[in-house]
């Protein structure tokens, strides 16, 4: 691996760190696109499935008494549940066309969320956490990204920052990890071959981004953080346009 490329995804896997533990996600929502672009489609998917369940760990303990266990429930287990399918169509199909059909879908749905958080009406319960919970584990797996899914919900039912930042972590812990067994499973996914103190500055970003990451929350507001999780929504999306418009050109 080239010293540009390994000094370029550290940068990367620190940026998106202090992001996540600001926002409560970015470290596939970002980190993915540009980790596909940067060392390939699947490896990047395995990657940042891999630092997107290391993170929260490293998180857990400051954020634990703000978790809101029912919501990890109701998101998570749907996650859970659709990601041996999405894993299965991801090895059948032309994996292009997969993720423009995904991002395109999941641009909608910001720009459907958007449109709604301007008026009075709030999104919430069950129904709408079963089915962000099939968006996230779609998108975790086919794309790598399940953070627009999770952008739409937190618009649509006026979730607080604070305890969605945290909440959100032990869900990326849960779809991280059952994405990554079932792509290895069923798509032969694999990490990337790395040098091993590549790997060791990856570990000490994300644990420096904790800390890092807190001084920025501190000098936001939470009408702040909600914005930036919607920008980090749509960012993702369209990020994740790329990889199928560069796999259909090839």
């Amino acid at each position: 691996m080239a010293l540009s490329l390994a000094l370029a995804l550290i940068a990367l896997v620190l940026v998106c760190a202090i992001i996540q533990r600001v926002a409560g996600m970015g470290l596939r929502i970002v980190f993915a696109p540009y980790a596909v672009v940067l060392i390939g489609a699947h490896e990047g998917i395995m990657l940042a499935n891999f630092l997107g369940g290391l993170m929260p760990i490293v998180m857990l303990p400051r954020i634990w008494s703000q978790i809101e266990w029912d919501k990890v429930l109701w998101l998570g287990l749907p996650a859970v549940a659709v990601m041996p399918g999405a894993a299965w169509l991801s090895s059948i199909s032309p994996p292009g066309p997969l993720y423009l059909v995904v991002a395109s879908l999941v641009l909608l749905s910001l720009v459907i969320s958007v449109l709604m958080a301007r008026v009075a009406t709030t999104v919430d319960g069950r129904t709408a956490q079963v089915v962000t919970g099939f968006g996230i584990g779609m998108g975790t797996v086919l794309g790598g990204v399940g953070g627009p899914a999770a952008t739409v919900y937190a618009v649509l039912s006026r979730w607080p920052a604070l305890p969605m930042v945290a909440t959100l972590q032990p869900l990326w812990m849960l779809v991280s990890m059952v994405s990554f067994g079932t792509k290895w499973a069923w798509d032969d996914g694999q990490l990337p071959d790395m040098p091993w103190w590549v790997w060791v500055a990856m570990l000490a970003a994300v644990v420096a981004s904790v800390g890092l990451g807190e001084l920025v929350q501190k000098r936001l507001r939470e009408s702040g953080i909600q914005r930036l999780v919607l920008v980090l929504g749509c960012v993702g999306a369209s990020l994740s346009l790329w990889p199928g418009l560069r796999l259909l050109m090839d």
